[in-house]
């Protein structure tokens, strides 16, 4: 084997490993999650999974809208105001279709569309908080 052949070996071997690592660190199906600090995560469908089953028997969900996308929770983090219902962070969404499935990029597009049209800031006492209405 000469150099060149060698040398070209190893980059296949590169390649392969950086298509790999591409896949693992850029899932195409995803779920968005708000976390308790109410920071937007795109995460894997697997971590989408464990993050479920954390909620366990307090899991919670509705449908956003009369989209096909589901808006799911720990309920015990739902806050009651006047009636109204409200979740200020810890929530997960994701494509409700025959299962729970990943959300692809055109999806991530028209969820933060549909997210945004239903947050609104709470006002307790001195502090503001952003949380998504239920209902």
């Amino acid at each position: 084997m000469n150099d060149t052949e060698y040398i070209l070996g190893r980059l296949e071997k590169i390649a392969a490993n950086l298509e790999e690592i591409v896949s693992i660190l850029a899932p195409e199906q995803s779920a968005i999650y708000v976390d308790a600090s109410q920071q937007v995560n795109f995460i894997g469908m697997e971590d989408a999974m464990a993050i479920l089953d954390g909620f366990g028997k307090n899991s919670a969900s509705e449908m956003i809208g009369k989209t096909d996308y589901i808006f799911v929770y720990d309920a015990r983090k739902k806050l009651l105001i006047d009636g109204e219902a409200y979740v200020p962070a810890g929530y997960l969404v994701m494509k409700s279709d025959y299962g729970l499935q990943g959300l692809n990029e055109s999806d991530i597009s028209a969820v933060m569309s549909e997210l945004r049209s239903r947050i609104c800031t709470l006002a307790l006492g001195q502090y503001r908080i952003q949380s998504y209405r239920l209902g």
